[in-house]
């Protein structure tokens, strides 16, 4: 295969790549700026809410006996 035609060939590639990349950083952009309107749409007395709930939710799980036990074994296992 000529040396000329393998550059094109390289670069053709090289175009198509960064075509798509720039088409994906298009859409992760699109993506963030939905989520992030979708998070500004939601009450901050809701978020307050529910993360008051989830902390006593976790605060009792966490007093459980066998709850404790699995939490503590697991982080043990990732001191090995």
């Amino acid at each position: 295969m000529p040396l000329k035609s393998l550059n094109r060939q390289i670069e053709q590639c090289r175009l198509t790549s960064e075509r798509q990349r720039l088409s994906v950083v298009a859409i992760l952009n699109q993506q963030q700026q939905d989520i992030e309107a979708r998070i500004h749409a939601i009450p901050l007395p809701l978020v307050l809410g529910i993360a008051l709930v989830a902390g006593f939710a976790a605060e009792k799980l966490w007093h459980l006996p066998r709850t404790s036990q699995v939490i503590q074994f697991i982080v043990s296992l990732r001191a090995f």
